[in-house]
């Protein structure tokens, strides 16, 4: 007979705030409060809300999608290539291929 170990799920959901990431969340909301401190006066405070606002929505349904979104994306940043186009071989396009450099004597690796 096989023993059942219960794997709760709060050891393995990811940290939202507010239904959204939580960097994400608490980053708008500091800058909401901090220029709504700043700028004391009605019009900041607009400008505030509707920042807030702006953030919290789409920062939502993203996380709703993927929790894990923002640090795919950061982690994508990483790459300098950003297509990779297929190929027959590795050297047949040498501008994309940055091992292999065409000179007017041929390719130098």
């Amino acid at each position: 007979m096989l023993r059942n170990v219960p794997i709760h799920r709060s050891l393995h959901r990811v940290n939202t705030f507010m239904g959204g990431d939580r960097e994400v969340i608490m980053m708008a909301g500091l800058i909401t409060i901090a220029s709504i401190a700043v700028g004391q006066n009605m019009i900041s405070v607009v400008f505030g809300i509707i920042f807030w606002f702006m953030v919290l929505i789409p920062a939502r349904k993203i996380t709703k999608s993927d929790p894990l979104m923002r640090p795919v994306f950061f982690a994508s940043l990483h790459f300098k290539q950003k297509y990779f186009p297929p190929h027959s071989h590795v050297l047949a396009n040498n501008q994309l291929n940055y091992k292999a450099v065409m000179t007017k004597s041929g390719m130098k690796y």
